[in-house]
C-alpha cells in the first residue's frame, strides 16, 4: 500500500518548520544537541570493550537519540527549514515500522527479519562492491564473483567509470544513461551467475534523481529488488532525496535509503557518534519512510568503518535498537585492505561478528579498500564475511569480543599504511570468474586463524 500521507507530511513539515540558517543547524542543533544529550543522559562507553556488553548503557543511547532527534530534526536544504516530529510521533512511526520485508524471488527469495542481540538467526549477507569505482570491461565479472557465492543473499552493483567512452556527469543525459547500463549489466551478471531472481540493490550511479527515477523503471529492476538512497551528513535533506522516494513508493518498492554519520564530527566522538548513529537510523525510518536503515559510519582520514573507536560507537548504536525496536538494520563494512591482503580478512572478520551478535538484520560489502580504488574488490571476501557471520550468530557478546579483540590486533596498527592491495584481475580469473590460488590460499589461512580465536567457522561454511 502506498502511504502518500507519510510523504506529504514530511513535505508539509518541510514547507512550515521553523526556518534555521544551515550553519546554526549543525552547530546548535547537531553538535551542541549531541554533546547536551550525552551529558544529560550519562553516555559513557566501555573503551575496554568493542562489543558493547552493558544493556543499561545501549538503553540510555536509545533514549538519548530519540530526545536528541525530537529537538534537532532534519535540515531541508531547500527551504532553509527544519523537518521537525515530537518523541511522541517518533515513538509511534517506530513501533510501525516493518519488522519484515521480503527480497528476491524464486529459489533465491530471502526475508529480511529484525534480530535481537545474540541471535541465533544469521543476518542476511548482501556482497558487492557497494557502489566502488569499477571499469565498465569488468563490472559483469566483479558482480558474478559476489552472485555465485551460495553463501551471499543478495547484491549490491558497483560504479562505472565512464559511459560510452565518455565521463559520467551529474543531472546530464550521460548519467541516465549509465544508469541504465548499470541495471542492465547486473542482468546480465544474476544471469551469468545462475541467480536471476536474487534481489539487489540501487542505483549506484544515481547520484541525482534523474537516474534514479528513470532507470528504476527498466523492466531489469525486478519487483523485489531495493531501492537506495543516501541523506546527506549531518541529519539533512533536499528535494533530489525527497524526489527519490516519491518515485520509491509510487512504483511501490523496498525503501533502503542510508546514514553515514562522520566520525569526530559534528557528533563527536564514541559516545557522540553512537547517539548520533542512533538517531539517524530512526529518522531514516521517521522521516523517510525506511523500509531498511543502512549505515556506513565514515572515519574522516582513513574512510573505513572497521577501528577500534568506530566499532565501539557502532556495536553500542545498533544493540540500542535492536533491544528497544524492531527495525530492519544494516552495516556496510567498509575496510581500509583490498584483495590480496589479510588485513581485509581480518577487518572483515572483526566487523562481520561485532555486527552480528550486536543485532544487525543485515550486512553488506566488504566494501574493500575503502570502495575508492578502482576494482580493488572481489567475492571471495564476501564469502568469508557469510561464513563469519553464519558462525557468529548465537554467540555470546563475550565471546564475540575475544574474537574481535584477536582480529583488531592484527591490523589496527596497519589502517595508516593504506594496504589497498590488488585489482579484481590480480586476485581472480576474470574468465572463469574463481579466485587465484595466492589468494585462496590467504583466505583459508586466515580462517584458520580465526577458528583458533573460538570463530566456528567449520560450521559456518556448511
Amino acid at each position: 500500500m502506498i502511504d502518500i500521507d507519510r510523504l506529504t507530511d514530511v513535505v508539509d513539515r518541510s514547507l512550515t518548520g521553523p526556518v534555521v540558517e544551515e550553519r546554526i543547524f549543525d552547530l546548535q542543533h547537531v553538535a551542541a544537541g549531541i554533546q547536551n544529550t550525552v551529558r544529560d543522559y550519562e553516555v559513557q562507553a566501555d573503551r575496554d570493550h568493542v562489543v558493547n556488553l552493558d544493556d543499561e548503557l545501549a538503553d540510555r543511547v536509545w533514549d538519548a537519540a530519540l530526545d536528541f532527534l525530537a529537538s534537532c530534526g532534519v535540515y531541508s536544504k531547500d527551504t532553509g527549514r527544519v523537518i521537525l516530529f515530537s518523541r511522541d510521533e517518533i515513538e509511534r512511526l517506530v513501533r510501525a515500522a516493518p519488522s519484515q520485508v521480503p527480497m528476491g524471488s524464486g529459489p533465491d527469495a530471502r526475508i529480511d527479519v529484525a534480530r535481537t542481540l545474540e541471535d541465533p538467526r544469521p543476518p542476511l549477507i548482501t556482497g558487492g562492491p557497494i557502489g566502488s569505482p569499477t571499469p565498465n570491461d569488468l563490472f559483469v565479472p566483479i558482480i558474478r564473483s559476489y552472485v555465485q557465492e551460495p553463501i551471499v543473499d543478495m547484491t549490491c552493483g558497483a560504479t562505472l567509470t565512464s559511459i560510452a567512452g565518455r565521463e559520467i556527469r551529474t543531472k546530464s543525459p550521460l548519467e541516465i544513461l549509465a544508469a541504465w547500463e548499470e541495471i542492465d549489466l547486473m542482468r546480465q551478471a544474476r544471469e551469468l551467475a545462475g541467480r536471476p531472481g536474487i534481489a539487489t540493490t540501487g542505483i549506484m550511479i544515481s547520484v541525482s534523481d534523474l537516474g534514479n527515477l528513470t532507470a528504476s523503471s527498466s523492466p531489469a529492476v525486478l519487483p523485489t529488488d531495493l531501492h537506495t538512497f543516501g541523506i546527506i551528513s549531518e541529519l539533512k535533506t533536499n528535494n533530489d532525496i525527497l524526489n527519490k522516494l516519491a518515485h520509491i513508493l509510487m512504483i511501490e518498492g523496498v525503501v533502503d535509503p542510508y546514514a553515514n554519520p562522520i566520525y569526530g564530527g559534528l557528533g563527536g566522538g564514541i559516545e557522540g557518534q553512537a547517539v548520533l548513529l542512533t538517531a539517524e537510523l530512526v529518522a531514516l525510518s521517521v522521516f523517510f519512510l525506511a523500509d531498511c536503515l543502512g549505515t556506513s559510519p565514515t572515519h574522516p582520514l582513513q574512510f573505513q568503518d572497521t577501528g577500534r573507536d568506530l566499532m565501539t560507537a557502532t556495536s553500542l548504536s545498533f544493540q540500542a535498537i535492536a533491544r528497544n525496536a524492531s527495525l530492519l538494520t544494516n552495516l556496510t563494512i567498509t575496510p581500509v585492505g583490498g584483495p590480496g591482503t589479510k588485513t581485509l580478512l581480518y577487518e572483515t572478520i572483526a566487523c562481520a561478528v561485532m555486527s552480528t551478535v550486536s543485532g544487525q538484520s543485515r550486512i553488506l560489502g566488504p566494501r574493500s579498500a575503502t570502495g575508492a580504488i578502482p576494482a580493488h574488490f572481489s567475492g571471495l571476501e564476501a564469502r568469508l564475511m557469510g561464513e563469519a557471520v553464519h558462525a557468529a550468530a548465537g554467540l555470546t557478546r563475550e565471546a564475540a569480543e575475544g574474537i574481535v579483540q584477536n582480529a583488531l590486533s592484527k591490523y589496527e596498527h596497519l589502517l595508516d599504511q593504506q594496504p589497498y592491495g590488488l585489482a579484481f584481475p590480480e586476485v581472480y580469473d576474470v574468465q572463469s570468474v574463481r579466485p587465484k590460488d595466492q589468494w585462496l590460499k590467504m583466505y583459508e589461512q586466515v580462517k584458520a586463524e580465526a577458528i583458533g580465536w573460538g570463530l566456528p567457522l567449520d560450521a559456518g561454511s556448511k
